[in-house]
Order: C-alpha cells, then structure tokens, then sequence
C-alpha cells in the first residue's frame, strides 16, 4: 500500500506517520527512560583486607597401635592419696572406638590409720592393679595455639573390668572413666585422665565396696 495515496490532513501529517510517531512517544521514550536510571555498581569505598592464611594441623598417625607411660595419683579410700605411676597400650579400632589395657603400681598410706586405731592394716603397703578397657572418642576438636597452627585434640570415655592386688589379695574391678587427649605431632600424644576404680575391700575390717579415685598424666607414641 502507498502511503502516498492518502490524503493529507490539516496542518500537513499523513495518518500513518502520525501514528508511528504516537507509537515511538509511548514505548520508546519510557524504555529509553528506564535504561538511563538503571543503578550503575559503585566501588566499595573501604576494600577489606584480604589474608590467605596456611595453617600447620597435627594429624593422628596412620598407626593403629599406642603405647605410653603415666603417672600421677591414686586416692584409695579410707587412706591417704599416693603417688602413682605405670604403662598402657592401646589398639584403635576406628578413628573413636578403641581398646586399652594397661598396669599400675601404688601404695597404701597407712600411718593416719594406725595412729586411730592401733591396728596395722597390711604387711606390704604397695599396691598393683591392671585393666582391660573399651573407649570411645566422644567429642574430638582442635585447640589454637596460634594463627598458623592448631592441635587435634578429643575428650573420650573409657571402661572396663581387671584386677587390684593388696597385700597379697586379688580384688576384681571395675574402672570407669574419662579423659582428654591432645595430639602434639602426628605420633605423639598427651593425656589427663580421671577414674574410678571400684572393688570390695576389707581393709578396715569392714566387708564393703570401695570407690578408689585416679588422676594421671599420661604420654604415648602411635607406631
């Protein structure tokens, strides 16, 4: 069609071209509008620092075996704490659940006893007892010692059944305890360690079961 053919109207605009013009004015002049107040993305006016920090962490061995030493005290009731000290080796059988055994040697202070009494409780004071133990890591973590390093470290559980040796008397029992552990290299560890040693005793003439506390700090190697 020719637009040519049309007639012109007052004031010289064709129709057609009027309403070209009707269209630019409604739908192009708002999307020109709107695509010049678009937000432009501004440069933060303070950069945080940016620090890629490489941090040394101390990894448990491959090993599954552990053996150590320990000392500490031994708190048998009735009597005076004393010291006490000995050896432990473990198996772990998953990275929580493993299994111990160890040996200790401890005394029976009984002085205080006999100054109350008058009677003398053993003819050997000295004290040994072993254990079989089952353990269970129960909230493994770290420790920060700095920036750029940490020490894995696990609070764990243990217990388990032996035996208690006085003065010639074997005294089945039963230990339950916890502990927590830290990792200095990937083959050397720390430990604190608290338990109950639990067995019948007639010491004081008196047949009854007995609570008997430890405390010890213990060091082992994974090989």
């Amino acid at each position: 069609m020719d637009f040519r053919n049309f007639p012109a109207e007052p004031g010289g605009i064709r129709p057609a071209v009027a309403l070209f013009a009707l269209t630019a004015v409604l739908f192009g002049a708002p999307l020109s509008a709107s695509s010049q107040n678009i937000p432009q993305p501004e440069e933060p006016p303070i950069r945080p620092a940016e620090e890629n920090r490489t941090v040394s962490e101390a990894r448990i061995d491959t090993e599954s075996f552990e053996a150590g030493v320990f000392t500490g005290i031994y708190a048998m009731e009735d009597f005076s704490a004393q010291p006490t000290y000995g050896v432990r080796a473990a198996y772990h059988v998953t990275e929580d659940v493993f299994f111990e055994a160890g040996f200790g040697l401890t005394s029976i202070d009984q002085k205080d006893f006999e100054k109350l009494t008058g009677l003398k409780v053993v003819d050997h004071s000295n004290v040994w007892y072993w254990n079989f133990n089952a353990g269970y890591n129960l909230f493994p973590g770290q420790i920060f010692l700095s920036r750029r390093r940490t020490l894995n470290s696990t609070v764990y559980l243990s217990g388990g059944v032996g035996q208690t040796w006085i003065d010639g008397g074997n005294h089945f029992t039963l230990n339950l305890g916890t502990g927590y552990k830290v990792f200095l290299t990937d083959w050397l560890d720390v430990r604190v360690d608290f338990r109950d040693h639990v067995f019948e005793s007639d010491l004081t003439g008196v047949n009854q079961r007995t609570h008997n506390l430890s405390m010890t700090l213990a060091a082992a190697v994974f090989f």
